[in-house]
């Protein structure tokens, strides 16, 4: 089966700390176009997700032809580029459904993860085949092998008895988690969430609803597993949820500060780059 990918590509006001670094004039309206290793940050990213067999085409969410020019199955949604994750996804799904191309699952991407790898792509898709009436499926990466190719990221781990891990740039939305949990979305994708070292923010979230407080205590005291923690989602916001284990560190890194560029280089170079 070949899936509708919304490939996020405008810039979050928020979280200009990037760009800031490495764009102080503001000649470039999004990271994603920020060069990279001969190409933008996105092409890299565009590039391994065409060579999945499970791609229908990329629908990309903030951009538009006159930003890039680029081949194939490539689609450019109206969308304003500074809008929430939210709003981006909502106009997502009503392109697809304007166009005729309305799927029963949604794939979402960030745009700015350059070293993402067609492995960990098609590893994502073979998981959530049996899936298809589940309304959330993230991608984690096993936090080993995070700390293996980037010693120094400051990804958020959430450290649970059975594993460790780091939330990676895939996930799988049904349309209805798009039409009816927009402030939930936006609300795991805060600053303060993405820098923190841990998920403890993401944790004061969920805490709201007093169905998950059980497993929380398990959490917090280390003794939760990677299932409490699927279960704890789900009875909070009343979605189907799993998470997607995916070995590929490439998943997990995308560029929210400007140390973050010089680090996927280094890793694209050895992982890609010929």
């Amino acid at each position: 089966m070949k899936y509708p990918i919304l490939l996020l590509a405008g810039r979050d006001v928020e979280r200009r700390e990037f760009l800031d670094g490495l764009d102080p004039e503001e000649k470039y309206k999004s990271k994603v176009l920020y060069p990279f290793l001969g190409k933008t940050v996105i092409e890299w990213v565009i590039e391994e997700l065409l060579k999945s067999p499970y791609v229908e085409g990329l629908y990309i969410l903030g951009l538009s032809k006159e930003d890039l020019s680029v081949e194939g199955p490539i689609h450019f949604v109206p969308v304003d580029y500074q809008s929430n994750v939210s709003q981006k996804y909502k106009a997502g799904l009503d392109y697809l459904i304007d166009n005729n191309k309305y799927h029963e699952v949604i794939i979402g991407c960030s745009g700015d993860c350059p070293g993402v790898s067609v492995e960990g792509i098609n590893s994502f898709f073979e998981y959530i085949q049996d899936k298809k009436d589940y309304d959330f499926i993230l991608s984690v990466v096993p936090h080993e092998a995070v700390k293996e190719s980037f010693p120094d990221s400051k990804r958020a781990i959430a450290s649970l008895k059975d594993i460790n891990i780091t939330q990676g740039e895939l996930a799988m939305l049904s349309p209805r988690a798009i039409n009816e949990y927009q402030k939930v979305m936006d609300s795991f994708t805060t600053t303060d969430v993405r820098k923190s070292r841990t998920f403890m923010s993401l944790i004061k979230v969920v805490a709201r609803k007093p169905s998950t407080w059980f497993k929380l205590i398990k959490i917090v005291r280390g003794k939760g597993t990677l299932n409490d923690v699927i279960i704890c989602f789900s009875k909070a916001y009343n979605l189907k949820s799993d998470v997607a284990i995916v070995n590929d560190p490439g998943l997990s890194m995308d560029m929210d500060l400007p140390e973050d560029h010089k680090k996927l280089e280094e890793y694209v170079s050895k992982t890609k780059k010929k």
